[in-house]
């Protein structure tokens, strides 16, 4: 945890170093771009070392919607196989920074594709690497209720030496 912080101070250093015009693209987004979900997922996770911890992990989404379907996000996710260790000590949890590609039916189903990065940090009650990098992808469909809300389900894999799988239901709002 205490890399994955200071890896982000350093990166907002050197943004905010290399000039103004830098993130000037960043003035071209409007709020109604903006979505977020909240999603429940059982996730498995394996290894070479025959691991297969299975856990409910709780995830949080924020993107930004570019044009012509592409979207970015951010990821957050925490796991545990007990509710009470979820806020004190999470088995694993992990970030993710994703490009993300939709295509929308008549406003009310969204199917979508994502691609990106993620470092995953485990416990100490697991007998597996504390920290651990790999690509991450993800496939789901968005069914609307309405204009803005809709219920998500998604698949999410996450490679590397202990690989992590997930499927999970929840829900995402677009600020539009």
């Amino acid at each position: 945890m205490k890399k994955t912080v200071a890896g982000a101070a350093v990166l907002l250093a050197m943004a905010g170093s290399a000039g103004a015009g830098t993130l000037d693209f960043l003035k071209s987004w409007k709020s109604n771009d903006l979505y977020m979900g909240l999603l429940i997922s059982n996730s498995d996770i394996s290894g070479e070392s025959g691991l297969g911890q299975d856990m409910n992990v709780y995830n949080v989404t924020l993107g930004h919607t570019l044009p012509k379907g592409f979207a970015v996000e951010g990821r957050f996710g925490a796991g545990t196989d007990q509710m009470e260790s979820l806020l004190q000590d999470p088995l694993s949890n992990y970030f993710a920074g994703m490009l993300r590609y939709h295509y929308t039916w008549n406003n009310n189903l969204m199917a979508y594709a994502a691609a990106g990065a993620a470092v995953r940090s485990h416990s100490d009650l697991l007998e597996v690497d504390k920290t651990q990098t790999g690509a991450a992808f993800a496939v789901g469909v968005n069914l609307f209720g309405s204009n803005s809300t809709a219920i998500n389900l998604e698949y999410f894999y996450m490679a590397g030496e202990q690989a992590t799988k997930s499927i999970g239901i929840g829900f995402q709002h677009y600020f539009r």
